[in-house]
């Protein structure tokens, strides 16, 4: 079902420690399970393992009991990476983003109706962003200029991203604001882990996204053109 209004995000996290022993004698190993605070069936839904103290293996199984019980309950689990919810998308050396300028508002606006109404896409909440990072594509954007400085904090711009419902792609919108928009776009290489099928269906995925950006940009180009005349 369609609707125009926006998801619930969540309005923060909950966490929970999970005792690891098996007996009161074993040595003490924990670790600690991050959740969204509230659902909405419309977003994204995450579960962030965290840990200090814990042997791999025990991890290990507490991640394939939380994917046996997603299954039971037709719950589907992907696995994702950490700089999937960092301000900076570009940390990561061996996953380098791909970067679409779109300098016209009604474009923007009709990609990101597109993204989960025709293209499959799901809303992955909102996550904080530094638009400087992205220098080579910030000719006619209207973006703060953030510089270190001891006495200044740095200031970061809202992000609404998206992951295809494939789990092989994150797309994230990067607007300014006038409107326009910066959008990212990278792979889960997680979840793909080199599986030829999933990466074919991200190149599909991306292609169709890619052409139609550039249909959206023509066409709001030629009716500018035309009004000016």
């Amino acid at each position: 079902m369609k609707t125009d209004k926006a998801p619930k995000a969540s309005k923060g996290k909950r966490s929970f420690i999970v005792d690891l022993r098996r007996r009161n004698s074993d040595k003490y190993e924990w670790c600690e399970i991050v959740i969204d605070s509230n659902c909405d069936t419309r977003r994204t839904f995450r579960v962030t393992i965290q840990w200090l103290v814990a042997i791999g293996s025990k991890i290990d199984q507490q991640a394939q009991l939380l994917h046996r019980r997603c299954a039971q309950y037709g719950l589907n689990l992907i696995r994702v990476p950490n700089y999937s919810s960092l301000r900076l998308c570009f940390m990561n050396p061996y996953v380098v983003p791909i970067t679409i300028p779109v300098r016209d508002k009604s474009c923007v606006n009709s990609l990101e109706e597109a993204l989960t109404n025709d293209f499959d896409f799901v809303s992955d909440g909102i996550h904080m962003a530094d638009p400087n990072e992205l220098v080579d594509c910030l000719d006619g954007f209207d973006f703060i200029v953030n510089r270190w400085s001891m006495n200044k904090r740095k200031k970061f711009v809202p992000a609404k991203q998206y992951l295809h419902r494939t789990g092989t792609l994150f797309i994230r919108l990067l607007r300014d604001a006038q409107g326009k928009a910066i959008v990212i776009i990278y792979l889960n290489n997680l979840h793909i882990a080199g599986d030829a099928q999933l990466l074919e269906c991200a190149r599909i995925i991306f292609n169709d996204v890619e052409h139609y950006i550039t249909e959206e940009s023509n066409r709001s180009k030629a009716a500018a053109d035309a009004d000016n005349r």
